[in-house]
C-alpha cells in the first residue's frame, strides 16, 4: 500500500442540538471562528496607487493558546453564546489535498499485490463483495470505480474487440469470395466458438485468470482454425468436381487431410507446453496467450476432424431439400454443390467455345 504524508493538525467542531436550535450550522460557527482568529476584512482603502485592506481580529493575548478558544463568544439572532455551549472541539489531522475527479471529492486508494503471480480479479472480487458493501454502508451516498490495471484492461478490451470485429469482417468476407458460397464461410466461422471453449478449459485448468493476453492469444487461434478448415473443405470440393459423390467425397478429405491437420495442430501445441509451464518472471505475462492458442487449436481440430464433416453433410442435405421446395425436382447432393455447378459452367463455356472456333485460312 502507498503511504501518503499526514496532513495537519486541524480542530474539527461538532455542534450541540442548542447550535442547531439557535438556527446555526457548522459553516457560520466556523466563519466565526476563523475571523476572530485569522481577522474578517473590515475596509477597504485607496491610499495614492496602492491600497490598503484593513482587518479585525482578536488581539494576540486573546488568540495564543486553545483554550482560549472555548471563552469565545459566538453571535445569533438570540444573543452572544460561548462556542462551549453550542459546540464540542477536537484535534485531528487534516488531508493534504482535497482531490477531484469529475466535480466530486475523490479518495484515491493504490496497492500492489504482495505476490506477483496473485490473480488480481480475484481479488477485485473479494473487494467487491466483502469491503465495498460496508463501506456502502457506513457512508451512504459514496460512488467507486476502478483505476489503474483494471481500467487499462477494460479499455485495451474494447479497443481489442472493436478491431476483432473488424477483422472478423475481413475474414468472413474473404471466406465468402474464396468459396463463393455465404453458408460455406458460414460453418467455417461456426469452428471459432467452439475453439474459444478450449481457451476457456485450458486457463481453468491452469488456473490462469483471463487477460488481455487471452484475448490475443484468441485472435491467433482465430487464423489457425479458419485455415485448418479451409485446408479440409478445399479438398472436399476438389473431389467433388473430380467426380466424387458427396459422402465419399467428405471421407476421402478426411483421410486426405487428417495427417495434415494433425501434424499441424499437434507441433503448435506440444511447441507452446514449454512456455506454459514457465516459471521465470519474463514469461508470466506470455503464459495466458500460449495456454490460448496451444488448448483453442486441439480442441479446434478435434472438432473440425468429428463435426465438420457433418456440418457439410447438413449443409448439402439443407440445400438438396431447398431447391426440391423452390422447383419441385429433387436433385442430386453434388448437383447442389458450389464446385459442382462452377464446374459444369467452366465444361459448358469450353464446349461452346470450342464449338464456335472460328477458322483461319491462308490469304491465297
Amino acid at each position: 500500500m502507498r503511504l501518503f504524508a499526514l496532513g495537519k493538525q486541524e480542530i474539527r467542531l461538532d455542534l450541540k442540538p442548542r447550535a442547531y436550535f439557535l438556527g446555526l450550522d457548522e459553516a457560520s460557527i466556523a466563519n466565526q471562528v476563523r475571523q476572530g482568529f485569522y481577522g474578517a476584512q473590515a475596509q477597504r482603502l485607496q491610499v495614492g496607487r496602492d491600497e490598503l485592506r484593513i482587518w479585525v481580529r482578536y488581539p494576540k493575548s486573546d488568540r495564543t493558546t486553545l483554550g482560549q478558544l472555548e471563552k469565545m463568544k459566538i453571535k445569533t439572532p438570540q444573543g452572544i453564546f460561548p462556542l462551549s455551549e453550542l459546540a464540542d472541539y477536537h484535534m485531528e489531522r487534516g488531508p493534504v489535498a482535497i482531490n477531484r475527479f469529475n466535480g466530486s471529492r475523490e479518495i484515491r486508494v493504490e496497492a500492489e499485490t504482495v505476490d506477483p503471480l496473485a490473480s488480481v480479479p480475484d481479488i477485485l472480487d473479494q473487494v467487491e463483495e466483502e469491503i465495498m458493501p460496508e463501506l456502502q454502508a457506513q457512508f451512504s451516498g459514496i460512488r467507486y470505480i476502478y483505476q489503474g490495471q483494471q481500467r487499462y484492461g477494460r479499455e485495451a478490451m474494447g479497443a481489442a474487440g472493436g478491431s476483432y470485429l473488424v477483422a472478423f469482417a475481413i475474414i468472413f468476407m474473404l471466406l465468402v469470395l474464396h468459396f463463393k458460397s455465404v453458408p460455406k464461410a458460414f460453418i467455417v466461422i461456426l469452428m471459432i466458438p467452439v475453439s474459444l471453449l478450449g481457451v476457456a478449459w485450458g486457463h481453468g485448468l491452469h488456473g490462469q485468470p483471463l487477460s488481455i493476453m487471452s484475448l490475443w492469444g484468441a485472435v491467433a487461434l482465430t487464423g489457425v482454425i479458419i485455415n485448418d478448415a479451409i485446408v479440409f473443405y478445399s479438398k472436399f470440393d476438389g473431389l467433388i468436381v473430380e467426380g466424387w459423390k458427396v459422402p465419399d467425397a467428405v471421407k476421402e478429405a478426411g483421410k486426405i487431410r487428417l495427417r495434415p491437420i494433425i501434424l499441424t495442430s499437434l507441433t503448435t501445441t506440444i511447441g507452446l507446453f514449454p512456455m506454459m509451464f514457465e516459471k521465470s518472471m519474463q514469461a508470466q505475462f506470455l503464459i495466458p496467450m500460449a495456454i490460448s492458442l496451444a488448448y483453442g487449436v486441439f480442441l479446434g481440430t478435434i472438432f473440425i476432424l468429428i463435426f465438420f464433416p457433418v456440418l457439410i453433410m447438413l449443409l448439402n442435405d439443407a440445400r438438396v431439400y431447398a431447391k426440391y421446395l423452390w422447383t419441385g425436382v429433387k436433385p442430386s447432393k453434388e448437383e447442389v454443390e458450389i464446385a459442382y455447378i462452377q464446374e459444369q459452367r467452366r465444361l459448358r463455356f469450353e464446349r461452346n467455345r470450342g464449338k464456335y472456333k472460328p477458322t483461319l485460312q491462308e490469304d491465297e
